[in-house]
């Protein structure tokens, strides 16, 4: 589950076909209670999570909506975040339903799919129009008390107290639901009430997970940033701070990556590497592009061209859900998914740095942030993270969104008011991250 919503799973090999048949929500409430009573060994023993704490006026805040129809949405920083947020529901006693990709439902011989079925969640396939994901979702919602959590960023992008920009789908969905349900009432159906003067209505919940180490790592960041520089051949300098060090690795990185993709180095000052950065993760994305025919919306940002890449790449080595193929056909799409899987790993290495910045640490040089950069870089070196300490999980509930008081700006103009929307949903997470 750990992995389940990242928009690129840096620890699978793309396969030559994913199955891309259905799943739904099949929600087993023994079974949730009986994950709920093994959750704290679970989070202390795979996700050196020590506790989750949750502010009691948080707390209190989600519990009184309680019955209402909710659209739950994290940031997500770590794989460990679903975790979270059945550790959320298990606090609150508010059981969830769970949008996750549809590839992790196969692990462990499709073993680990049925657990999650049983918890509540349910499959979308990512980069295509998944109808049957998008009605189930639909469906949930408009539910009397549905609550559904969907990760609205549809990447983890490894910083402990930021956000990419979320994807407007997520919001979208939610007015989708919220249309059922006037329609419904309209026609005189059963709505099952949920805010707005006797008008059924549907909120979005801001969360903000922050994760704090609970004891020092000084030893721990010495001993991974001594490692980093023999990977990179740098000679140990006893006079550099921590941060200067990890400013060297990171900059030897970023001009041996130039040399290996033929990027001309900057002669001008560098004493702020963001420009370099970017320019490297843009000519990847571009490579990627051209060799599979993609072309980007105008105005696109980093994050978008990279889901929009990784969605293509994914959709070449689909298998169909309809029917059964010809020998002859499994073999031309396994050749295709040969030709575009070299093409995942360029894209990982964007994914692992898309919301990087030079100044992310320099601004404020907590261990978290320390170790944030330092598993990248670590990644980036050897293909896996090392740096690993107890943490403690801070869960905080924002106050949410009433979509019933914007249905009607909606009906007038959906894309500005969704649009409206999501921007209000990611103030409300930042400013949730802020207060920690």
């Amino acid at each position: 589950m750990a992995d389940s919503f990242s928009l690129v799973d840096r620890t699978r090999k793309l396969p030559a076909l994913l199955h891309t048949n259905f799943i739904p929500p099949n929600r087993n409430m023994a079974t949730v209670r009986r994950w709920n009573k093994t959750l704290p060994s679970f989070m202390r023993k795979f996700c050196a999570i020590e506790s989750i704490e949750i502010p009691a006026a948080d707390l209190a805040r989600l519990k009184a909506l309680d019955g209402r129809r909710m659209l739950i949405t994290p940031n997500h920083p770590t794989t460990d975040d679903p975790i979270m947020m059945f550790g959320l529901a298990r606090a609150a006693d508010m059981p969830n339903y769970y949008l996750a990709a549809r590839e992790i439902f196969d692990d462990v011989k499709g073993l680990k799919g049925k657990v999650l079925q049983a918890l509540g969640a349910y499959s979308v396939v990512r980069g295509t129009p998944d109808r049957e994901s998008f009605r189930t979702t639909r469906e949930l919602l408009a539910a009397e008390g549905g609550r559904v959590v969907i990760f609205p960023e549809g990447e983890i992008y490894s910083q402990n107290d930021t956000l990419l920009p979320f994807q407007s789908g997520v919001v979208q969905l939610a007015f989708w639901a919220m249309d059922d349900l006037r329609k419904a009432a309209l026609s005189g159906l059963p709505s099952g009430g949920g805010g707005g003067g006797g008008n059924p209505s549907i909120l979005l919940v801001p969360i903000g997970i922050k994760y704090n180490y609970t004891k020092n790592m000084d030893a721990a960041i010495d001993e991974a940033l001594a490692g980093l520089e023999e990977a990179m051949a740098l000679k140990p300098d006893p006079q550099l701070g921590r941060y200067d060090r990890l400013r060297r690795i990171g900059k030897s990185m970023v001009e041996t990556l130039e040399v290996e993709y033929g990027l001309k180095a900057p002669t001008a000052d560098d004493s702020d590497l963001s420009s370099r950065m970017t320019a490297l993760k843009s000519l990847l994305l571009d490579r990627a592009a051209a060799l599979i025919g993609v072309k980007f919306p105008e105005g696109s940002g980093l994050p978008e061209r990279l889901r929009i890449l990784v969605n293509s790449v994914y959709s070449v080595t689909r298998d169909e859900a309809h029917g059964e193929w010809s020998p002859y056909r499994e073999r031309l799409h396994r050749e295709q998914a040969t030709r575009v899987a070299p093409l995942l790993q360029d894209l990982n290495r964007v994914a692992n740095w898309i919301a990087v910045t030079d100044n992310y640490v320099r601004s404020n040089p907590t261990p978290e942030r320390m170790g944030d950069n330092i598993r990248r870089l670590q990644i980036e070196c050897f293909g896996e993270y090392k740096l690993t300490g107890p943490r403690r999980a801070t869960i905080r509930v924002g106050t949410p969104i009433d979509l019933a008081d914007h249905y009607d700006a909606y009906k007038s103009d959906k894309r500005g008011t969704v649009a409206a929307c999501v921007t209000a949903l990611e103030t409300a997470v930042q400013g949730l991250l802020n207060q920690h």
